[in-house]
């Protein structure tokens, strides 16, 4: 009689640090569990030997959205703006202070030289007469320094303000690809792809693309085939994002009425390189087909 020995990889899914943050989905304040994805040798599914930290991601604890780390960093959008706008007016106040100042000593320095008089040189001598001048001019050239490192501040400061931040959850940027990869898949983009591409995306992951097109360029170009780039992502995503990407994959692939079978074979690849169970992407897969 023959022994199967069945051994594997797992990632397994611990809580380093808990506590509250800004949600990008929720667009409030939530709690949130950062956790750390290892992976494990394992000998009939038991996790044994640990292989190395395979990725961190931030829960939010409502949503059950997940996202990189930087997210502890980010701000809440609605306070971004009024925080840089009082700091942009406090340093434009500053640049008008530094400049009046700049523009007084200027005039004082020209009085001090136009307005000496011959009983003023008579008591005053002129060595005392330069070193005042030369302080005056010390201090014009200070003010014209603040003055341009103000400005300096105010540039920082509006271009950081500018500056994009992604808030993209790990799912929605995951189900994004994987869609515009399952649409790239025989070549060519046909407009009733594109709409349902909308529907499934606005469906599942509670979003929108403002411009696909210029999303599946940049998939296009990249081009890594879809498992792949799930095994890559999987550590950053939880169980409920993985099913998700499963519902969204099926869901395009019945949205022409007609599931094919390579079509089943490909999103049950898609779970393995998940590190889905295989029961749950049938049971995924049977509701879609209902």
């Amino acid at each position: 009689m023959l022994a199967f020995i069945i051994f594997g990889t797992r990632g397994i899914r611990s809580t380093i640090k808990q506590g509250a943050f800004y949600c990008p989905q929720c667009q409030s304040e939530k709690n949130y569990k950062h956790k750390k994805v290892t992976q494990f040798f394992t000998l009939y599914f038991i996790p044994l030997i640990p292989l190395g930290n395979k990725g961190e991601y931030v829960e939010c604890q409502t949503c059950r959205n997940t996202y990189i780390e930087r997210v502890l960093d980010i701000a809440p959008v609605l306070d971004i703006t009024p925080k840089k706008a009082v700091a942009s007016s406090t340093t434009e106040e500053q640049i008008e202070r530094f400049g009046g100042q700049s523009a007084q000593m200027g005039i004082a320095s020209e009085s001090a030289a136009q307005t000496s008089t011959p009983a003023a040189s008579q008591s005053t001598p002129a060595a005392s007469s330069d070193t005042s001048l030369i302080d005056q001019v010390k201090q014009l050239a200070e003010a014209e320094a603040a003055l341009v490192a103000a400005q300096e501040k105010v540039a920082a400061e509006k271009a950081e303000a500018e500056k994009p931040v992604d808030i993209l959850s790990e799912k929605q940027k995951a189900i994004k690809k994987v869609l515009i990869m399952m649409i790239l898949a025989d070549g060519k983009v046909e407009d009733s792809e594109i709409s349902m591409f909308h529907k499934v995306y606005r469906d599942v992951a509670d979003s929108v693309v403002p411009d696909i097109y210029k999303e599946i360029e940049e998939v296009r170009v990249e081009n890594k085939a879809p498992r792949q780039y799930l095994k890559q992502v999987s550590a950053y995503l939880n169980e409920e994002g993985k099913k998700d990407i499963i519902k969204a994959a099926m869901m395009i692939a019945a949205s022409d009425g007609d599931i094919d079978p390579s079509e089943v074979r490909m999103v049950e690849n898609f779970g393995k390189a998940l590190e889905l169970r295989t029961l749950e992407v049938r049971e995924i897969i049977e509701s879609i087909k209902v």
